[in-house]
């Protein structure tokens, strides 16, 4: 038991670490989060990571953050978050499908979603679209109150520096001429 607290505290450290240390602005940082959660959504699994790359790429938002959040449906939560998408889409699409869903995800389940039939596949994009949509508004917001919360403490030594800085950056600098 102790080693699984250990590592699940490594984990936690590390990610935190990399939260922190991720280039960029907020809003920046914030944009790929929400990204990549919306993608999460989207019923690909195996090829998200993909996706979110290149999607964060061509709206230039963080593609490290938009990878990171595609996580949201993973071996654990796909199952019970497809599903729901799957119900949602059903409901919003107004139709009674036979579908026996898989009972855990694997590289081949896009394609058990796309043999199962056109309907089938648009219930999980309508419903995925809706969640995705609300996931991307949670990963946005949720990013800036925990980055405000969070946020590490700079030294007043690197404060001042920061602010010596800016003062000579942002004042007129007069070189003396030499005189002939």
């Amino acid at each position: 038991m102790s080693n699984r607290r250990y590592s699940v505290k490594h984990f936690a450290r590390k990610l935190k670490e990399k939260l922190f240390s991720l280039k960029g602005t907020p809003q920046y940082i914030a944009k790929g989060f929400a990204l990549g959660s919306f993608i999460g959504m989207v019923p690909i699994p195996g090829f998200q990571v993909f996706v979110a790359f290149f999607l964060a790429a061509w709206f230039k938002v963080n593609k490290t953050a938009a990878c990171m959040a595609v996580f949201n449906t993973n071996a654990v939560t796909g199952i019970p978050i497809f599903y729901f998408n799957y119900w949602l889409g059903k409901r919003l699409l107004g139709i009674q499908l036979d579908f026996a869903f898989p009972k855990s995800i694997s590289w081949d389940f896009a394609l058990i979603i796309w043999n199962a039939g056109k309907m089938v596949f648009a219930s999980l994009v309508v419903g995925g679209f809706f969640t995705g949509i609300l996931a991307a508004i949670l990963a946005y917001y949720s990013y800036f109150l925990w980055i405000r919360w969070r946020k590490p403490i700079i030294s007043s030594k690197t404060q001042y520096a920061e602010s010596r800085l800016d003062q000579a950056l942002n004042t007129e600098t007069s070189f003396p001429h030499k005189q002939s």
